[in-house]
């Protein structure tokens, strides 16, 4: 199964016509708790979060997929706040320990998936120094989440993903 992590409201994700039955969808604007960095999913109950609620279980469903897709409006480079709070409570993809990946010490998998792609779509106004802070982001989350490769499609408009999702 795949991940579709987005920021649109309902009406807005229904335009895009994605073929859903492809990806697992969280809207990243239902509510939930922020991480509160106890670690809980990393060392008690691995996968699984503390806080009971819709993202209760996000680092075992991004963990065990094989894509991940990114929907954002862009925030200074980066993501939105939703979508950077569903990033934060994945964290316990990884194991609380160390390996040299990418030339660089990164955190080990938790789960043994053969992750081909992140896609990360960023929609809105950019200055061209967000832009560079964007395909920087996308770069470390490639490693840190050990993609094969990873697409960044910086667009004005979210309706624009329709070209690239089918």
């Amino acid at each position: 199964m795949n991940v579709l992590v987005h920021d649109l409201n309902e009406q807005d994700f229904a335009l895009l016509k994605i073929a859903k039955n492809n990806f697992e969808v969280i809207n990243a604007n239902d509510p939930s708790a922020p991480c509160m960095g106890c670690f809980h999913c990393w060392l008690k109950t691995p996968g699984i979060c503390k806080i009971n609620d819709s993202l209760k279980n996000i680092g075992s469903l991004m963990g065990n997929s094989e894509e991940i897709v990114l929907i954002s409006r862009n925030c200074y480079g980066g993501y939105s706040e939703p979508v950077k709070k569903v990033i934060d409570r994945s964290i316990s993809t990884s194991l609380p320990f160390f390996t040299y990946r990418s030339g660089k010490i990164r955190h080990r998998r938790r789960y043994n998936v053969d992750r081909k792609c992140l896609t990360v779509f960023l929609y809105g106004d950019f200055l061209e120094i967000e832009k560079s802070t964007a395909q920087f982001i996308i770069k470390a989350n490639q490693s840190n989440m050990d993609c094969q490769k990873a697409n960044l499609y910086i667009i004005k408009h979210f309706n624009e993903i329709g070209k690239f999702l089918k």
